[in-house]
């Protein structure tokens, strides 16, 4: 197994740290990467509207990435995001769980990386992964879990044409390859939170009206619930934390896939919607497991604030579905 390691790709920020002044996005950065609520609260109120809070989140620099390859087959390149390229969770990858595949891993988001963002990073392993013209390139969460051998995974794909497949699922997780719904709240939606209401369900209600968030994720799986709690719902597959994408799509798209307005969320579920959209998918019979939260941590201590920064990519997100709204 050969590992090669390219420059790191730094953000104008850093680049060029000795001449920095703390600007208003560095504060405003300070106070939403933080795990005091308090503090996300007042990120959001220092915004009057929905278009000066996306601004801001298209001004936010990108964070640092660095590349490591690990040479293999490139018919099928695996693109891996990961904050420490030595862990346990990416040496797995390297070395059982994708083993003989070229792997791109783009490690970033490790201490001091003020700006990380995850789709960026995808974007910088996808240009990177089109350099050695594949047929497929596979993005993947570093916490995963090997289910069926790589072996499967490269006889399932050459069963697709990628001239004209845009993206393959493969088995369902909880995670990838999946439902979800999207849906506005009915009356019985807002009375229960009425009724359950506290300080989070507070806060996000206020920063949802102020934003326009009319589309929210339905918890529900049963479809009897969601039709009762929720109005105008539509469901779509998601390519979540282990997405395969044909390189034709990637070319289409000049090579880059996710929307890096997007702050660590919901990137996902804007380029699941455009795939659904078109109807290009196809699926295989591959499996993959996907550890919840190992890389980042799921202590409500950290959760809970985790949760707050995602409504700004509900915002953003919301705000792409009202330009789409027609075609649902």
């Amino acid at each position: 197994m050969t590992i090669k390691s390219t420059n790191k790709l730094i953000c104008a920020l850093q680049r060029n740290s000795p001449n920095l002044f703390f600007s208003l996005v560095d504060y405003r950065n300070n106070l939403f990467t933080s795990n005091d609520p308090k503090k996300i609260m007042e990120f959001y109120d220092s915004f009057e509207n929905r278009d000066e809070l996306i601004e801001w989140m298209k001004e936010r620099p990108k964070g640092a990435s660095y590349i490591h390859e690990v040479e293999g087959e490139k018919d099928i390149i695996v693109v891996i995001p990961t904050a420490d390229f030595n862990g346990k969770y990416a040496k797995e990858c390297r070395e059982n769980i994708f083993k003989g595949l070229h792997m791109i891993f783009v490690e970033s988001g490790g201490k001091g990386d003020f700006y990380f963002n995850i789709a960026h990073n995808y974007n910088v392993g996808i240009r990177k992964a089109m350099e050695y013209n594949p047929r497929w390139i596979v993005l993947s969460n570093d916490d995963m879990y090997k289910i069926d051998d790589v072996d499967v995974l490269v006889k399932e794909l050459g069963k697709l044409n990628p001239e004209k497949i845009d993206c393959a699922f493969t088995g369902e997780s909880h995670y990838h390859s999946c439902l979800v719904h999207l849906g506005q709240p009915r009356m019985y939606n807002n009375i229960l939170r009425e009724i359950f209401k506290h300080r989070e369900v507070k806060f996000e209600d206020k920063i949802f009206e102020k934003y326009e968030v009319k589309y929210y994720l339905v918890g529900f799986r049963n479809k009897f619930l969601r039709g009762l709690f929720y109005k105008d719902v539509f469901s779509f597959i998601i390519t979540g934390d282990f997405a395969i994408f044909s390189s034709t799509f990637v070319k289409k798209n000049r090579n880059i896939l996710f929307d890096e307005t997007y702050v660590n969320g919901l990137e996902d579920l804007h380029i699941s919607l455009i795939i659904n959209l078109n109807h290009n998918y196809g699926f295989i019979n591959y499996k993959i497991g996907d550890y919840v939260g190992s890389a980042l941590g799921i202590a409500p201590s950290i959760f809970y604030p985790r949760a707050i920064r995602e409504i700004a990519n509900e915002v953003y997100f919301n705000s792409v579905l009202d330009v789409m709204r027609k075609v649902f």
